[in-house]
């Protein structure tokens, strides 16, 4: 069993699984992390910073030649998740000019979709919905008769509790197949250079729930969007092949 797997005892958060990563990031997180992205297994995987990076590809590995020259820490898992989510600094300059363009058309045309999906199936109008992460569905009814459906991809969710935006690729409490197509919106994010569609989870609001399914909507070409209550805020779903049910 590795140190991370052990566990530390952190004076904010108390025990918790440990992560690695360079002191340059613990001290200045607000920078590109170098890292595999979260998995099941590995919801923390070993993070370093740019600099770091140039060391790395000198080597092609780390090893006892580069290894005074990168300063490891062990941190707790929680920590690492707060000091990543910092990174998702406000855009400036080149990210800013692409990001506002980027986002106000998305807005825009998920909203013309909204208002074409209202007036085709009145989906605010019904009494009640329900989704199915194993078959995908979502299903609006009235008096316990289906009237509505539509297959869906969960684009991520905010926690009203601690005001942060978790994307649904790094929840694992969500079946696989409900959040797969949303890996393309990650690669747009990679490609553009926008933290806030790469970052796993960091603070966000309402607000920046919606603004990110519309880019997420625009990008897989969704029918249109629906947010769901859950127990600590919402969770944003986009619909594809939304239909009567007869």
């Amino acid at each position: 069993m590795s140190d991370s797997e052990r566990g530390v005892e952190c004076p904010v958060h108390g025990t918790s699984h440990g992560a690695y990563i360079c002191n340059h990031l613990m001290n200045e997180p607000k920078q590109r992390w170098f890292c595999d992205y979260p998995s099941q297994d590995n919801p923390w995987p070993d993070a370093w910073c740019g600099a770091c990076e140039r060391v790395f590809q000198t080597e092609g590995e780390w090893n006892e030649n580069n290894e005074d020259d990168v300063d490891i820490r062990l941190v707790c898992g929680r920590c690492y998740e707060e000091q990543k989510g910092s990174s998702v600094a406000p855009l400036m300059g080149s990210e800013s000019a692409r990001w506002e363009p980027c986002v106000s058309n998305a807005i825009d045309e998920l909203q013309a979709k909204q208002d074409q999906l209202q007036e085709r199936f009145d989906l605010s109008k019904h009494e009640r919905w329900d989704y199915d992460q194993e078959t995908g569905e979502i299903v609006f009814s009235n008096a316990g008769v289906p009237a509505v459906a539509a297959r869906f991809q969960i684009v991520g969710s905010i926690s009203t509790a601690d005001d942060t935006w978790l994307w649904s690729w790094a929840n694992f409490s969500l079946v696989p197949e409900i959040s797969e197509q949303l890996v393309a919106v990650r690669e747009f994010g990679e490609k553009e250079g926008f933290a806030n569609l790469t970052v796993p989870k960091w603070p966000g609001t309402e607000e920046d729930g919606w603004e990110l399914t519309a880019v997420a909507a625009k990008t897989l070409n969704a029918d249109g969007a629906y947010r769901t209550p859950s127990k600590a805020g919402f969770l944003y779903l986009l619909l594809m092949d939304v239909r009567r049910v007869q």
